[in-house]
């Protein structure tokens, strides 16, 4: 029998836990286990996690989600673990869907998952991915689009097999745990539909947009010194992206150490169809040339 441990890092989530449970318990295929780790809170978190009915660890002081989930995943009795954080929420078909999925040959299932205003339930961010893109190659697949860890349904073994999360970023960490299985090997399954929501708020970790790019671009250095080269190209394209980032938040340093990395992988950015850009790319520095692609998109919108 196929067990599915629920797993939730708990860091001042009283607020949160009540509207997450709700839907844990309208789940149409209940998880076997529900764990919640309190990472050092200094609100009422344990107290109303087991009000509700969780299995409840509590954390000595505050570490860090990535610490607070490598705890849950050991504390598991199940085969299958799937991490949520407090202040998101469930599609009531979340498990039913993912768990007719496993079989001996997969390891992860990850869904589709938007990301919300918290407030307006307006559409932020469309976390789409293509179960075919995870066939054809899971390592270039995980860099070039960046998996939320409330997508994924985990094999446990394989999981603790890679160490989980690295517990040095606050950011950016589930993305590379993704990359972390699929370079071990591990076999994904892509459930494309939107069965998991993370609602966005003011003060989430992922705010720091400029300590999130940094680690971004610490992981994709990483992530070239460990693979072989077929990966360089999607390194390039992510590279590009980190720019614009930097660019965008008025890091030229940063920007400009990203593109010289970027050029050292063999990457000729811009990446552009502009017949115009493609002919200054001869004569320009290709930091200027996305400074002004960055300027003509703005215009454009």
């Amino acid at each position: 029998m196929i067990s599915c441990s629920l797993l939730i890092p708990c860091y001042n989530a009283e607020k949160y836990l009540p509207r997450l449970w709700e839907t844990v318990e309208a789940q149409t295929v209940p998880f076997d286990e529900v764990i919640c780790y309190d990472d050092g809170s200094q609100d009422n978190t344990v107290e109303v996690a087991k009000s509700l009915g969780a299995k409840v660890i509590v954390g000595n002081k505050n570490i860090g989600v990535s610490h607070a989930r490598n705890q849950l995943a050991k504390a598991s009795n199940c085969d299958w673990i799937h991490f949520h954080d407090a202040d998101d929420i469930l599609h009531p078909e979340y498990l039913e869907k993912t768990k007719a999925k496993i079989d001996s040959s997969i390891d992860v299932i990850i869904c589709n998952a938007d990301w919300v205003d918290e407030e307006t339930r307006q559409l932020v961010i469309a976390r789409k991915y293509q179960n075919q893109d995870f066939k054809n190659n899971p390592l270039i697949a995980a860099i070039a689009n960046p998996i939320g860890v409330i997508s994924g349904l985990y094999r446990k073994d394989k999981f603790l097999m890679v160490k989980g999360f690295n517990e040095n970023y606050s950011c950016w960490e589930d993305a590379d745990l993704h990359v972390c299985l699929a370079g071990s090997g591990a076999k994904f399954l892509v459930v494309e539909e939107v069965l998991a929501f993370s609602l966005r708020h003011s003060h989430g970790l992922s705010q720091n947009q400029h300590k999130c790019w940094h680690c971004r671009f610490q992981f994709l250095k990483k992530y070239a010194n460990e693979f072989d080269s077929s990966i360089n190209e999607v390194v390039i394209e992510q590279l590009e992206v980190v720019t614009r980032a930097f660019l965008g938040l008025n890091d030229k340093e940063l920007a400009f150490e990203s593109l010289k990395f970027c050029q050292f992988l063999g990457g000729n950015p811009p990446k552009t169809q502009n017949i115009l850009l493609q002919s200054l790319k001869s004569i320009m520095p290709a930091f200027w040339l996305i400074q002004i692609q960055d300027f003509i998109r703005r215009q454009s919108l």
